[in-house]
């Protein structure tokens, strides 16, 4: 590689087949892969969040199962952690390839998040802190949830940092090294039809076991942390007249959902790359592409990248 400084970050909605295309991408250059999902940073959950056989791999991984009790990982110590493991990798003369789906943790890769404040009794601060937002910046306000206190805790910190309205503040755009984006997509029937095979699979490889199998200081943090899936089967183990099937399309719906928002956060974050690359002085080349693997050869796309890499 000539540029030492350079990463890729393969993302997309999940079950579009990011595994897949990096797969293919990594027999081709030399690389190691840094994970950016923020359910496979968790050691006990591998089945429901799609974990890849990571230790059994040629190219090296990072980042996967690293916290083995139920906490919360902010995407500001996820930052930082980055900046370590992209170095290292620097070092080895290999590019680094940044791949998952958690769209918060991309962005702040990108524009510095605001350390948190680490908060206890949370539920109890949510709503009163949902009206003093709602007294500062009413418009912001209506756009969260008032149990959603990472958001509205967010909004307050940029308010009492900056003393900007949470809903006029612009985020310092400032990645963290020189990167290309790359936005796997799908059609959406095609979409939709590898989510709902892919968590029958799941079902069939044993993930209501997973669950089960979890200490029940687990319990109460899926809950909260919402990853799809967890929480239904936490309440199906819990009910004395679970149904299987209803289950397994309950996941599906919500799995589909989840990627529909997803792509939409996406689109957001292109376009305020968009708009924060204009303000430069200097205008840079476009650094994010979508790629729509319904209707393109990841072949001849792997070829092209390649290519462009090299010569960069």
């Amino acid at each position: 590689m000539n540029n030492k400084n350079a990463f890729l970050i393969i993302t997309g909605p999940t079950g579009v087949g990011k595994t897949d295309f990096v797969d293919k991408l990594v027999q081709k250059l030399p690389c190691e892969i840094i994970n950016i999902d923020v359910g496979q940073f968790y050691t006990p959950l591998t089945i429901g969040t799609a974990k890849p056989d990571w230790k059994n791999q040629k190219t090296p991984h990072h980042l996967f199962d690293i916290i083995d009790e139920p906490k919360n990982f902010t995407v500001f110590e996820y930052r930082r952690l980055i900046e370590i493991k992209l170095n290292e990798i620097y070092l080895k003369n290999k590019l680094p390839i940044l791949v998952g789906g958690s769209g918060f943790y991309i962005q702040s890769l990108l524009f510095p998040p605001q350390k948190q404040q680490k908060l206890e009794n949370i539920n109890s601060y949510a709503k009163d802190c949902w009206e003093q937002l709602y007294k500062i910046d009413r418009e912001r306000a209506l756009k969260i949830d008032k149990n959603d206190f990472y958001r509205i805790n967010r909004a307050l910190q940029i308010y009492n940092s900056t003393g900007k309205k949470p809903s006029e503040f612009q985020p310092e755009y400032k990645p963290i090294g020189n990167y290309f984006l790359i936005i796997l997509d799908r059609a959406r029937n095609d979409l939709y039809k590898k989510i709902n095979e892919r968590v029958i699979q799941m079902i069939n490889q044993g993930w209501i076991d997973e669950v089960k199998n979890l200490d029940n200081s687990w319990h109460a943090f899926l809950k909260e942390k919402k990853l799809i899936g967890y929480d239904d089967i936490l309440r199906f183990i819990n009910s004395e007249n679970g149904d299987e099937d209803l289950l397994t399309d309950t996941i599906k719906q919500k799995t589909r959902n989840y990627a529909k928002r997803q792509i939409t956060f996406f689109k957001m974050l292109t376009k305020k790359i968009m708009n924060a690359e204009k303000t430069e002085k200097t205008k840079k080349l476009i650094n994010y592409s979508w790629f729509n693997l319904s209707e393109n050869d990841s072949e001849i796309y792997i070829q092209e990248l390649l290519k462009n890499i090299k010569n960069k």
